[in-house]
């Protein structure tokens, strides 16, 4: 897989990370790709392929932030992340 000029998406982290309902931690770019290519696509209803292709394809540090907060309005959208006053309480 190519990336873009920000190079390896491992390498590049969620600040703050971002905890999901089912346990799941969002600390790096390769954990949110890894969570759209897991998700069931529903046609129609959310913009899964979009967000995931803004990550996978980010050029530069900008398109990354920018990516970045896609990502986190399609989980918002999708009701992933795990509440506020939950997310302390997992280790």
């Amino acid at each position: 897989m190519v990336y873009g000029a920000v190079g390896n998406p491992a390498n590049i982290p969620f600040v703050p990370e971002i905890r999901m309902r089912d346990g799941r931690i969002i600390r790096l770019l390769a954990d949110a790709i890894a969570l759209l290519r897991e998700h069931e696509l529903r046609p129609g209803v959310d913009a899964r392929d979009e967000v995931l292709h803004r990550l996978e394809r980010a050029g530069s540090e900008q398109e990354c932030r920018q990516a970045m907060k896609a990502f986190i309005v399609w989980v918002q959208e999708l009701d992933l992340p795990a509440p506020p006053e939950a997310a302390h309480l997992r280790p």
